[in-house]
C-alpha cells in the first residue's frame, strides 16, 4: 500500500518489478498478480480513510462506537479493512468503494511515469517533436481528443443557435467562451483567446486567471480584481463554454474552478497532460450517464507527469493542442452561414487549410531545432541546434567568468603568500634584488607596491585574462549578468522567462542570473533600455517579415533591438541575439540565428521572388532586411492599386487617369473615389431593378446568375454561389435591395478569398484538411484577374497572422529553450568538476518545488465547498421558479414578457409581487421557506 498527496506519487512503484514469494517477516505475496488500484479521496468535500490490518487474528475494524455504522470494505484478498467517511454526506457521491477504485495497470488511460534520466530538461526538449506529432496524429485519426472535440462542437452549436434565435442577448458582459488557467497555461490560453477573438469579432471570448475567478465567485466575501474589469456583473456567467487549461490537472486554481464553475455552466472542458488527473476526475463526475462516452470533457496532450520544473514540452504541447481546438471551433462556426454572421467571422475555410498545412509542416521545423526527430533519433544535420547551443556556450561563459576568476584568485593568493614570492617581488628577487643590495632597495618597495595593487585588482585581472583567451568582449562590466527576453508574442517571452529563471533557480550566487522579459513591439524599450549596460544580454524573437502582414511588426522589433544595442559606454553595449526566420542580420546585433522554414511560400513571397528588379530568392539567399521588404511591398501595393484603378470594373478595358488621380492621397483622387462610391451605389440599385424580372423586390439565384453572366460570360459558377451565399444575410434564398447593395460594396478580393473549399475527411467528419498548393494562393491567382495578384495577397493577412501566433512563435520558443538549456547545463556541470563532486545542484529543480499538484494559490479555497453548495442550491431554486412560472403562464394563457438575462422571468402583472406571494398564488399550500 502506497499513499501520498499526489496521484503521480502512488504510480511510482509501477516502474519496478514486483516481489515474489514470502519475506522473512512472513509477508505473503500471493495476491501479487492482482492489478494495482488507486483510491482517490475527496479533496473538495473532505474525506477520511481508515486502513486497518487487524491484529492478533481480530478482523474487526478499529472504529469507535459512534462510527460503527460506516460501511467496511475488504481489499487485497480480505487482508485489509477500508472505512471512508466524508465531512458532509451531501458532498459525497454515494458511490460504493469498489466502483471508486481506479485500475493502475492494464489501463490505457493511465500514463506511466517516465524512466529516470540524468537530464530531465533535455529529455523534455527532445520529446517535443514526438509529442506534437502524436497530438496531430490522434486528431487526424479520430482519437479520444476528437470525441471531446465533437462534444465541444455540440455545445458550441447550441450556444451559437441561441445567438441566431435571439434567446441569448448580446451585451458587454456576455461570455460565450471562458478560458482560464494559471501561469504558463494562462499565457498560452490568452494567445488562444486573442486568435479566436480576432477571427470572430462578435464572439464574446475571455481569458481570465483562475485565481481571479476563485476570488470573485469562490469566496464568502468577494475579492476585487483591482486593475481588471472583472466583477460578478461584468462577467455574465450564464452557461458559457468553459475551457480549463492546466498541465498537471491539479493546480489549485483551475482545480477549484472545475468544481466551482459547475454551478454556472454545464459545458466545461479541460486541457491537461493526461486523462488521469484531478481536474479530469471532477469533470467526469458531471456525466449524466456513466456510459455516455460522447460527452467526454477532457483534452489530453499525452505528455504525462514531467518532473522537470522548467516548462518546455508541456507548454509546446498545450499550445499545439489549443491550435487543433482552435481549428475545430473555427470550422464549426464557418461551416454554418448563420453562425458566421452572428460572430462576424473574418476567417475562411481557405485560411484554415493554410493553417493546417503550416501546422503539419511545423513538426519538421521543430525536429531541426531540437536535433531529434519525431521517432526519437538524432538527426545527421544538426546545424540549427549546434548554432543555438554555441550561443548558449558563450553566454554560459559570461555567467561563469566570476566563478572562474574567483578560483584563479584563490590559487594565486594561496601560492604567493605561502611561498612568499608575489609575482612582481619574485621577479625582482630572481634578478638579484635584495634589501642588502644597497641602491636597489627602493626598487623592491616599488615592486611590493605593484604586488599590493595586483592583490587588489586580481579578480578583474583574471576576468580580463579569461576573456582574452576565450575571445569574448573585454569591455563588458564585471558584474552579475542580466538576460532580457523579448518577443512580439507575449506568451513566448513570458514562458521563456519562466523557463530560464527556473533553470538558474538553484544556481550558486556567484553564478546567478537575473531574468527579465518584454514585448519589443510595445514596452521593452520603455521598461528595460534605461537599464542597458555593457554586458547586458538580450535575446529577441523576430517575426517573419517576408510576409506582408508581418513586415511592419518585424521592422518594429528590429528597431527596438537596435535602440537597445545603440546605447554605448566606453565603446561597449549590450550583447543582443535575434532568433527568427528572415535571414537578415541586424548591424548592431551580436549574432543572428535563423531558423529553417519548411513551409510553402505565401503569395506575396512568390510575387516578390518573381520581381526582376529585386531578383532575389526571399527564402533566404537575398537576405532582405525588414526595411527593404517594407519598401518593396509598399511599391508593389501602390503599383497594384494603380493598375486596378486604371481598369474599368464593367468592361475590363484600360482607362486613362491623370497624374493627380494616380496619386493615392491627392485631393482630386480622394474626391473622385467618394463620387465613385456614390455612383456605384446608384448603379447597384439600377442593376437590382433590372435583375428583378417579376418586380417582387427580391432576386433569386437564377436571376442573379443569368444577369451576371451577361456581363462576365466566363465567370466561374462557384464564384457566383459564394457571392450569393455571402450576400443572403437572412438565409431565405433570395436577395433584397439592401443585401444586394452590400454585396456590391464587397471587394472582389474578399469574394474570391471566400470561395468554399472542402473541410471534411474521408469519413465525412468535420475536419480541417491541409492545403495542397505548391504555394499558398496558387488557386486564387488562377481565378483572379491579371491586375489583382498582389491585392489578392492581402486576403491572406489573417492566415499570416495565425502563422505567426500559432506556428512561428512556437519555433522561436523551442529555439530559446535549446539555447537556455545549454547555458544552464554548462553552469550546472561546472561546480561538480571543480569540487570533485562535493558541490552541485540540479537545474530541473527549484527551491519552491512549484510543479507538484498542490501548487500554492494566493486565493484561499476554504469557502469553495460552501459556495459551491450554495450556488447549486440557488441554481435548483431558480430552475424551480422558472418551471413553476412557465406552467403558470401556460395555465393562465398569459404571454411572457421578453426577457434578457437580467430581467424578471415573471409576467408583468406579477413583477411587483414578492416571490413567496407568487408561489402561494400558484401553490396555495406552499410554506414561506
Amino acid at each position: 500500500i502506497c499513499f501520498g498527496s499526489e496521484q503521480a506519487a502512488v504510480k511510482a512503484g509501477l516502474n519496478y518489478k514486483m516481489p515474489e514469494g514470502r519475506t522473512k517477516f512472513g509477508t505473503d505475496y500471493k495476491f501479487i498478480n492482482e492489478d494495482a488500484v488507486r483510491l482517490d479521496l475527496d479533496d473538495l468535500g473532505g474525506e477520511i480513510c481508515l486502513l486497518d490490518w487487524g491484529y492478533g487474528g481480530d478482523n474487526e475494524p478499529a472504529v469507535s462506537p459512534p462510527n460503527r455504522n460506516l460501511a467496511v470494505d475488504k481489499l487485497m484478498g480480505g487482508a485489509i479493512n477500508v472505512i471512508t467517511h466524508h465531512q458532509e454526506i451531501a458532498v459525497g457521491d454515494g458511490k460504493k468503494l469498489p466502483s471508486r477504485l481506479v485500475p493502475l495497470e492494464n489501463n490505457e488511460f493511465i500514463t506511466p511515469l517516465l524512466d529516470d534520466t540524468d537530464d530531465p530538461v533535455l529529455g523534455d526538449i527532445q520529446d517535443i517533436p514526438r509529442i506534437c506529432a502524436n497530438i496531430q496524429k490522434d486528431w487526424q485519426e479520430v482519437g479520444l481528443n476528437r470525441m471531446t472535440a465533437w462534444h465541444l462542437g455540440q455545445c458550441l452549436r447550441h450556444r451559437m443557435q441561441g445567438h441566431v434565435d435571439g434567446t441569448i442577448k448580446n451585451h458587454a458582459s456576455q461570455v460565450d467562451i471562458l478560458v482560464t488557467g494559471c501561469e504558463v497555461s494562462l499565457w498560452a490560453a490568452e494567445q488562444f483567446v486573442a486568435d479566436l477573438q480576432k477571427c470572430f469579432p462578435e464572439l464574446y471570448v475571455k481569458a481570465v486567471s483562475s485565481n481571479k475567478l476563485l476570488g470573485l465567485f469562490g469566496q464568502e466575501l468577494s475579492m476585487p480584481s483591482i486593475g481588471f474589469p472583472y466583477t460578478e456583473r461584468t462577467l455574465n456567467m450564464k452557461d458559457p463554454i468553459v475551457l480549463l487549461v492546466s498541465h498537471s490537472g491539479g493546480t489549485f486554481g483551475p482545480l477549484a474552478c472545475s468544481n466551482l464553475l459547475q454551478s454556472f455552466s454545464s459545458s466545461i472542458f479541460a486541457v491537461t497532460s493526461e486523462w488521469d488527473t484531478q481536474v479530469g476526475k471532477q469533470l467526469r463526475s458531471m456525466y449524466g450517464d456513466k456510459n455516455d462516452l460522447l460527452s467526454s470533457r477532457i483534452f489530453s496532450t499525452g505528455v504525462g507527469v514531467r518532473p522537470a520544473e522548467p516548462c518546455s514540452v508541456s507548454v509546446v504541447a498545450t499550445h499545439q493542442l489549443l491550435t487543433n481546438i482552435f481549428e475545430h471551433i473555427c470550422v464549426t462556426i464557418v461551416s454554418n452561414p448563420h453562425f458566421r454572421r452572428v460572430t462576424g467571422s473574418m476567417i475562411t475555410d481557405r485560411d484554415l487549410q493554410t493553417l493546417e498545412r503550416l501546422n503539419i509542416e511545423n513538426i519538421k521545423s521543430l525536429e531541426t531545432i531540437v536535433g531529434v526527430n519525431r521517432d526519437g533519433y538524432e538527426l545527421r544535420d544538426k546545424h540549427t541546434e549546434k548554432e543555438l547551443r554555441a550561443a548558449g556556450d558563450v553566454w554560459s561563459e559570461h555567467i561563469l567568468e566570476c566563478a572562474k576568476a574567483y578560483i584563479m584568485s584563490f590559487i594565486y593568493i594561496v601560492a604567493t603568500v605561502t611561498s612568499g614570492y608575489p609575482i612582481a617581488s619574485g621577479i625582482g628577487r630572481a634578478f638579484g634584488l635584495t634589501k642588502a643590495s644597497g641602491p636597489g632597495v627602493w626598487l623592491l618597495y616599488v615592486l611590493a607596491f605593484i604586488d599590493s595593487l595586483i592583490y587588489f585588482w586580481i579578480p578583474q585581472i583574471n576576468i580580463m585574462i579569461i576573456r582574452l583567451i576565450q575571445g569574448r568582449n573585454i569591455r563588458h562590466r564585471m558584474v552579475g549578468r542580466t538576460v532580457v527576453i523579448g518577443d512580439p508574442c507575449p506568451w513566448v517571452a513570458q514562458s521563456a522567462e519562466a523557463f530560464l529563471s527556473k533553470i538558474f533557480a538553484c544556481s550558486y550566487s556567484i553564478a546567478g542570473l537575473n531574468v527579465l522579459s518584454g514585448n519589443p513591439a510595445d514596452h521593452l524599450v520603455h521598461r528595460h533600455t534605461h537599464r542597458v549596460v555593457r554586458g547586458s544580454l538580450l535575446v529577441c524573437g523576430r517575426p517573419d517579415g517576408r510576409l506582408t502582414a508581418l513586415t511592419t511588426l518585424e521592422a518594429s522589433t528590429c528597431l527596438a533591438v537596435n535602440q537597445a544595442s545603440s546605447i554605448q559606454s566606453i565603446g561597449g553595449t549590450c550583447e543582443s541575439i535575434t532568433i527568427g526566420h528572415n535571414k537578415s542580420k541586424l548591424p548592431l546585433s551580436y549574432k543572428g540565428i535563423f531558423l529553417e522554414s519548411h513551409r510553402p511560400k505565401f503569395l506575396c513571397e512568390k510575387l516578390l521572388q518573381d520581381e526582376t528588379i529585386l531578383g532575389g530568392d526571399v527564402d533566404g539567399s537575398a537576405g532582405l532586411s525588414a526595411a527593404s521588404l517594407l519598401g518593396a511591398y509598399a511599391n508593389m501595393e501602390k503599383e497594384a492599386k494603380l493598375k486596378a484603378k486604371m481598369v474599368c470594373p464593367v468592361t475590363g478595358h484600360q482607362i486613362q487617369c491623370s497624374a493627380e488621380e494616380q496619386e493615392e492621397h491627392h485631393v482630386d483622387s480622394v474626391v473622385k473615389d467618394l463620387i465613385k462610391e456614390r455612383k456605384d451605389t446608384d448603379k447597384a440599385v439600377e442593376v437590382f431593378r433590372k435583375m428583378d424580372k417579376n418586380d417582387d423586390g427580391r432576386i433569386d439565384f437564377n436571376e442573379f446568375m443569368q444577369a451576371y453572366k451577361e456581363v462576365y460570360p466566363d465567370v466561374d459558377p462557384l464564384q457566383l454561389v459564394a457571392m450569393f451565399q455571402e450576400a443572403d444575410v437572412d438565409g431565405n434564398g433570395t436577395l433584397d435591395l439592401n443585401e444586394f447593395v452590400q454585396m456590391s460594396k464587397l471587394p472582389k478580393v474578399d469574394i474570391l478569398a471566400k470561395l468554399s473549399v472542402a473541410n471534411r475527411d474521408n469519413l465525412g467528419l468535420l475536419q480541417v484538411m491541409p492545403s495542397r498548393e505548391s504555394y499558398f494562393g496558387e488557386q486564387l491567382v488562377q481565378i483572379a484577374p491579371k491586375q489583382l495578384p498582389f491585392i489578392m495577397s492581402q486576403s491572406q493577412h489573417l492566415a499570416m497572422e495565425l502563422y505567426e501566433s500559432r506556428i512561428a512563435s512556437v519555433q522561436r520558443f523551442v529555439a530559446m529553450t535549446v539555447m537556455f538549456h545549454q547555458m544552464g547545463m554548462r553552469v550546472q556541470q561546472f561546480f561538480p568538476r571543480i569540487s570533485f563532486g562535493l558541490w552541485g545542484y540540479r537545474m530541473d529543480r527549484t527551491h519552491s518545488i512549484m510543479r507538484i499538484a498542490t501548487t500554492a494559490s494566493p486565493v484561499s479555497g476554504a469557502d469553495v465547498r460552501e459556495r459551491m453548495l450554495e450556488l447549486h442550491l440557488r441554481l435548483k431554486i431558480q430552475k424551480a421558479v422558472d418551471l413553476v412560472t412557465r406552467w403558470y403562464i401556460q395555465w393562465s394563457g398569459s404571454e411572457p414578457k421578453a426577457s434578457s438575462g437580467r430581467e424578471s422571468v415573471f409576467p408583468e402583472k406579477y413583477a411587483s409581487r414578492p416571490t413567496h406571494v407568487l408561489f402561494r398564488s400558484v401553490l396555495p399550500d406552499a410554506k414561506d421557506d
